[in-house]
């Protein structure tokens, strides 16, 4: 029996659509317009990438942790408590009316020379209560020696541009956590870094942000092939033991597989600002995994599930193409301005 396939593009209708040709919407996206005028649209209950990816994995955690698993599978087993794990980056805090909202600092080289001695200066003064690890450039573990790591925390593209004060009041509850919030959000207010960045113009790495707390799930869905080119999901993936895989092999797709298909660019381009080139990367999409899983549907007569942190998710059945009667649509025929029914 043919298997499905969840396509996760966190990002799709929220792109900038002032900033692409009519033109290259209506004709340069064949398979994505392909998905958009067949399938069928359905009430989407999530909308961060861990409620995103818990749905896609059927996953049951202990404790039901509302965050994805990921810091267990970032350190050795043989070196810590999985419990007292959390991923983190070094984030801007901009004070808001009424709160503060979570700014990335950029991985480029003059941001991560700097970040880098804060966090080795933080990882001296508070060795007593945690051990810091590099997992790779800008993105470290905390392991916690006192008390369990909280799992509240979102993914870090879930709350960028957003504010800190929901996260900051649920922090209250693990008093332990709390004041070593605290304590730490001080040692970088006043680092000499911090100090020396804002009167170079730069914004100061004045927070952090942690995440990926909670244990790996005990029931899941252990058939999914995974399809990720981001190497923390797919260090998770293989901890679940998982079959990872490229998205240049999805031509080799085969009919029985449930395959689940990941791709956080688009939301990552879109929180960081890194690089302003939306075009060339859904162009990309188009192409790498667009049109391949199309052409798997259509040979299989599989279904396309695509998820995308909208009002609604969209189903493509096999048998799509024969509701000839729906007019095109792309991507602006969502939009706010062009909504239709």
């Amino acid at each position: 029996m043919p298997g499905k396939i969840q396509l996760v593009l966190p990002g799709l209708f929220d792109l900038p659509l002032s900033e692409f040709k009519p033109e290259m919407l209506a004709d340069g996206l064949p398979a994505l317009n392909r998905i958009l005028r067949f399938a069928n649209p359905r009430p989407n209950p999530a909308f961060s990438i861990d409620a995103i990816l818990r749905r896609v994995l059927a996953m049951e955690t202990p404790g039901q942790s509302a965050s994805l698993p990921l810091a267990q599978s970032c350190a050795l087993p043989a070196q810590h408590q999985p419990r007292r794990l959390l991923l983190f980056q070094a984030v801007h805090l901009r004070p808001d009316l009424h709160s503060a909202i979570i700014v990335p600092i950029q991985n480029n080289q003059e941001n991560l020379h700097d970040v880098n001695i804060i966090i080795n200066d933080l990882r001296d003064l508070f060795n007593v209560d945690c051990d810091i690890i590099d997992v790779a450039t800008g993105l470290f573990l905390i392991a916690l020696k006192e008390f369990d790591a909280p799992h509240h925390y979102p993914h870090i593209l879930s709350v960028l541009g957003k504010a800190a004060n929901p996260y900051v009041e649920q922090s209250r509850q693990n008093l332990g956590w709390y004041k070593l919030l605290n304590e730490m959000q001080m040692f970088l207010h006043q680092h000499q870094v911090n100090r020396d960045r804002e009167q170079r113009g730069l914004l100061p790495a004045n927070s952090l942000w942690f995440w990926g707390g909670g244990m790996r799930p005990d029931k899941f869905d252990k058939g999914i092939v995974w399809y990720c080119e981001d190497s923390v999901l797919n260090r998770f993936a293989a901890n679940l033991g998982l079959r990872t895989l490229p998205f240049d092999d999805l031509t080799k797709l085969v009919s029985s597989a449930e395959a689940a298909v990941i791709d956080l660019r688009l939301l990552e381009q879109l929180k960081t600002g890194a690089a302003k080139k939306l075009e060339p990367l859904l162009l990309d999409i188009e192409n790498r995994l667009l049109q391949p899983l199309l052409r798997t549907i259509e040979r299989d007569r599989k279904s396309l599930f695509l998820q995308a942190g909208f009002e609604s998710d969209f189903e493509l059945g096999a048998g799509a193409a024969l509701k000839f009667w729906r007019r095109p649509r792309n991507l602006a025929s969502w939009s706010g301005q062009e909504r239709v029914s």
